[in-house]
Parts: structure tokens; C-alpha cells; sequence
């Protein structure tokens, strides 16, 4: 008797009819709690400066890959590093090509192909985007080809992944829950923060 005493009281199921005023409520507590982040001043801030980010990595790529820019410098020298690659019609293969300008400035052009090496001194075109500054390319004397700058790498890499996490954020909403975002946000200040320095 003392042990049928002891035994947990059987439950009954839910109705359906339970169930679904359940869920019902659920739903119901997570759409008010969803409109007051909404209406609060951390969600719209957060999400203006997320889309500010994008629109800047963006605008990074396509000052890369299109118009951006540009600046004549000057060289007072350079340096080629020739790559493992077999030449081609006498011209040696060149892996990257270091740039000193007259003004104490290095910049490092990844070539990658057989070019007839440059002079010491030659006039060259440095290009940049528009709104941070950030040197991405460059043309040399004579040459109608971009080169990319080795110092654009990480920018490009940090602009090209990013992006795809904040869209792929974006698209799944997780920007209406207020640790995503929050996450998503300290994502884009490191990430800018580090564009900025690099």
C-alpha cells in the first residue's frame, strides 16, 4: 500500500484542442516580444549600422573589380621576386613585384605572369575605394593590366565572407532575435574595425 502511495500521479495527454492554445500562446508571447524589439531604439540602430557595413563591403568589391580612385605615384625602386613558373618568348615569370615610392611608401603587386621586369623609376597608378581609401590595385608605367595589391588580400577575403554571413543572416531573419543580432553586430564592428587598421 505504502509503495503504490509513493508512485507519481498518471497524466493525462493534452487535447488537441489544449495543444493548440498552447502553441497559440506561444506564438502569440513571441510576436508581442518581437514587436517591441522592433520598436526599440538598440534594434533599429544595430540593424542601420549592419546594413551600413554590407553597403561598405560591398562597395569595397566593386571598386576592386570596377572604377574606383586613382592616384599617380612614383617609384624611387623596385624589386622583382621571380616565381617557379618557366618563362615565356625570353620574358621570366614574375610571382609579385615590390614598388618603393619617392615618398618612403612600399606597395606589392602580385603579377603572376611574364612581363618584361620594369626600371627602377618608373610612374605608377594606385587605386582605392571611395569611402574608406583602402589601396586595393594598381596599374604600372606603360601597362593597361590591374594588378592586385598584396595588402588588398585580407580586405577583400573579410569583405567577401562577411557579406555572405550578414546576407545568409538576413535572409534566415536571424536579425529579429536579439542575440543574433547582437552577434551579427559585434561581426561587423570587428570586421570594420579590422578593415580600417589593416
Amino acid at each position: 500500500m505504502a509503495r503504490e502511495s509513493n508512485k507519481r500521479p498518471r497524466r493525462n495527454p493534452l487535447t488537441s484542442e489544449e495543444v493548440a492554445h498552447i502553441i497559440a500562446h506561444k506564438k502569440k508571447r513571441e510576436l508581442i516580444i518581437l514587436r517591441k524589439l522592433k520598436s526599440s531604439l538598440y534594434y533599429k540602430v544595430l540593424n542601420v549600422f549592419n546594413v551600413s557595413c554590407i553597403f561598405i563591403y560591398l562597395e569595397l568589391l566593386f571598386c576592386y573589380f570596377g572604377p574606383c580612385h586613382y592616384q599617380k605615384h612614383y617609384s624611387e625602386k623596385t624589386v622583382v621576386h621571380y616565381g617557379p613558373r618557366n618563362s615565356e618568348n625570353g620574358r621570366l615569370f614574375i610571382g609579385d613585384l615590390d614598388v618603393y615610392d619617392v615618398q618612403g611608401k612600399e606597395y606589392k603587386f602580385v603579377v603572376e605572369e611574364c612581363i618584361p621586369p620594369p626600371a627602377n623609376r618608373i610612374h605608377y597608378i594606385i587605386g582605392k575605394d571611395f569611402l574608406l581609401q583602402k589601396e586595393l590595385k594598381g596599374v604600372l608605367d606603360n601597362s593597361e593590366k590591374v594588378y592586385r595589391l598584396f595588402s588588398a588580400s585580407p580586405v577583400l577575403f573579410l569583405c567577401i565572407f562577411i557579406s555572405f554571413i550578414s546576407f545568409f543572416g538576413y535572409i534566415l531573419n536571424l536579425n529579429e532575435n536579439i542575440f543574433t543580432l547582437s552577434g551579427l553586430s559585434i561581426l561587423n564592428f570587428l570586421t570594420l574595425f579590422g578593415i580600417i587598421t589593416i
